[in-house]
């Protein structure tokens, strides 16, 4: 299966193109502010690096978010534009599903752990025996402190742009960023159950009350 994966959660914008698992093309690059201006010429970019044209992909995988506001927007509308166009499916992919992928191979707990503002993070616990990654909890929005008791005691790996609102003794993932070649490997996971997304149901996940814990506990 031909797959088209897009992150705009972060400052990175990154791109990919698979088939099977094999990744054809890519692109993954610190964007600022320019995700608006940048996300369909580069969609161009690496779906002709693979020689494919857009008609030529089975289906998009969208990362869904937490994140940021503004690039989540530009990536959703412009997913849903392509889907409406070209008549392919959609998964979306939880954000804190595909950074915790980035440490694939560490035995312990992990921890993404994002800004959420005002004192609060977006987060999720994970437990992984260096082979396979399981989720532990909901998709958190808590207080930075309720995260710390939680996290306290646990031989954990913390990756996202909170660490620092972590304040207990940590190892932390520096190149933490959600790359388009893990949200390509969930999406496809995605697409063998058949989690597809209608284009006009397509909405960023941000982690209020009716889609999270609020509380954390």
């Amino acid at each position: 299966m031909k797959l088209l994966a897009i992150d705009t959660s972060t400052e990175y914008l990154s791109l990919a193109v698979t088939d099977g698992g094999r990744v054809l093309s890519s692109f993954h690059e610190k964007a600022a502010m320019k995700h608006s201006s940048l996300l369909v010429p580069m969609i161009d970019r690496v779906l002709k690096k693979a020689k494919l044209t857009p008609h030529g992909i089975d289906g998009i995988c969208v990362s869904a978010g937490p994140g940021s506001f503004t690039g989540l927007r530009i990536g959703i509308t412009t997913v849903k534009g392509f889907a409406y166009a070209l008549k392919k499916r959609i998964v979306a992919v939880p954000t804190l599903d595909v950074i915790a992928y980035n440490a694939e191979g560490f035995k312990g707990f992990l921890c993404p752990v994002l800004d959420a503002r005002k004192g609060k993070v977006y987060a999720c616990i994970y437990r992984s025996d260096g082979k396979s990654i399981k989720r532990l909890s909901k998709y958190l929005l808590l207080p930075a402190k309720e995260l710390m008791e939680k996290m306290r005691g646990k031989n954990a790996l913390f990756m996202g742009d909170a660490i620092d609102q972590v304040e207990i003794k940590k190892d932390y993932l520096k190149d933490w960023y959600p790359r388009a070649e893990v949200v390509a490997a969930l999406g496809s996971q995605y697409f063998r159950k058949k989690k597809y997304v209608k284009p006009e149901e397509l909405e960023p996940m941000y982690l209020y009350s009716r889609e999270c814990d609020i509380t954390g506990k």
